[in-house]
């Protein structure tokens, strides 16, 4: 039997109740695949062991685990699917994944399985975010579409995977900062991207004004889309260019979703709120540092006086670092 056989035991149907109690006792039934009928035969799927094989089962719906459909679809040996990625991230009809080398020349044939199993269009290696404009490092080795709409929380988010990213994992961020927003609040969003701050807070809070700055053509292009997608038009203003060039005083809330040297700006930020107002500020820091080299690093960068709000772990960046966020408010 091959690696991409499954094994089965065939039985005449006058001894399929007993043959399924046995199976059972035994805890040697597949609960993902389906007991077939064969003319006069039943098929039960069996996790050792058998008389037959099947190389295309049926699967329980009610009981399908996408991995495991992955593992049973995928025709590789027993060694390599043990190495398989058990987690991706989808962007709208899009799927990243993460591949060791020992599976790198495999990967074509992965990236067919995981779109068909995860139902995707395109199938992409996912790598690291460089540089100041958040450009993401990818591989397409399934399909060719890289441009896609994201829906979360009732938002449209168009991007080109291909050249932006896009963190799932920053869902409740998200959701909180729409909830964070008071009404007619004037708001600056200082690292903008596709509106992953911005669109929440327009959709979902009653600010009078959201400004949205972005540095990234990119991402400027697809914010300027997506205000447009949600029409928030009246309350979103995109603004392309490098936030410090941006001339505003009196804004309420202040948000810097960005991770590089965020410090850098902090002066900005308090510029923005005129000396009084919200921040709320984004970093990274390592599990020893925590809470207290973030306090350390706002304390030396910011000249108002400001009141910690709240810290918080946003989710892991790498190991023993944490996205954290930290709500300010300032006091003129």
């Amino acid at each position: 039997m091959s690696d991409e056989d499954h094994p089965v035991l065939r039985v005449s149907k006058e001894k399929g109740q007993e043959t399924l109690q046995e199976l059972k006792d035994r805890g040697n039934l597949d609960p993902e695949r389906s007991i077939r009928s064969e003319g006069d035969e039943l098929l039960f799927p069996v996790k050792e062991g058998g008389n037959c094989s099947e190389t295309e089962p049926e699967f329980r719906e009610e009981n399908i685990n996408p991995y495991e459909r992955i593992k049973y679809k995928i025709g590789l040996p027993e060694s390599k699917k043990r190495s398989l990625p058990d987690k991706w991230e989808k962007i709208g009809d899009v799927l990243l994944i993460k591949l060791p080398d020992e599976l790198m020349e495999h990967k074509e044939q992965i990236g067919e399985v995981y779109a068909d199993v995860l139902d995707a269009k395109t199938v992409m290696l996912q790598g690291s975010i460089k540089g100041q404009k958040r450009e993401p490092e990818v591989k397409k080795i399934y399909g060719d579409e890289t441009e896609t709409v994201h829906i979360e929380n009732d938002i449209l988010y168009k991007l080109d995977t291909a050249e932006l990213m896009f963190s799932s994992g920053n869902i409740d961020e998200r959701i909180r900062m729409a909830e964070e927003v008071e009404k007619d609040e004037v708001i600056v969003d200082m690292f903008a991207g596709i509106g992953y701050f911005s669109l929440p807070m327009a959709v979902h809070g009653e600010p009078e004004k959201v400004f949205s700055l972005e540095i990234n053509p990119t991402a400027f292009h697809y914010l300027r889309e997506n205000v447009a997608l949600n029409h928030v038009e009246d309350i979103v203003k995109p603004w392309h260019g490098d936030n410090r060039d941006f001339s505003l005083k009196g804004a309420d809330r202040v948000v810097m979703g960005y991770l590089h040297e965020t410090w850098k700006y902090l002066d900005k930020a308090g510029e923005f709120l005129d000396g009084e107002g919200i921040i709320h500020y984004h970093t990274r820091c390592s599990d020893s540092g925590y809470p207290d080299q973030v306090i350390s690093e706002i304390e030396k960068n910011l000249n108002p006086d400001f009141d910690l709000l709240g810290i918080k772990n946003v989710k892991s960046y790498a190991p023993h670092v944490f996205h954290v966020v930290v709500d300010l408010e300032l006091h003129g």
